[in-house]
């Protein structure tokens, strides 16, 4: 199977467009769609956001452990 891989955006009323295909007029071709970018979930606010630790091996404070019990 050939792929060719474009970029096009969808117009307001939904429609798509794709222009320059390398194929020949009646080529049978399968479509895919694939979004790009999702939008941020708000169930997830720091998703993608970068995180640090600055001594993940130090010993866990004395009764860390027992706090969330």
């Amino acid at each position: 199977m050939e792929a060719h891989r474009l970029e096009a955006t969808v117009r307001p009323d939904g429609t798509l467009t794709i222009e320059g295909l390398p194929l020949g007029p009646g080529t049978s071709v399968e479509v895919i769609v694939l979004v790009k970018e999702r939008p941020q979930s708000s169930a997830y606010p720091l998703q993608g956001t970068p995180y640090r630790f600055d001594d993940p091996f130090s010993p866990a404070e004395p009764g860390g452990w027992e706090a969330g019990r």
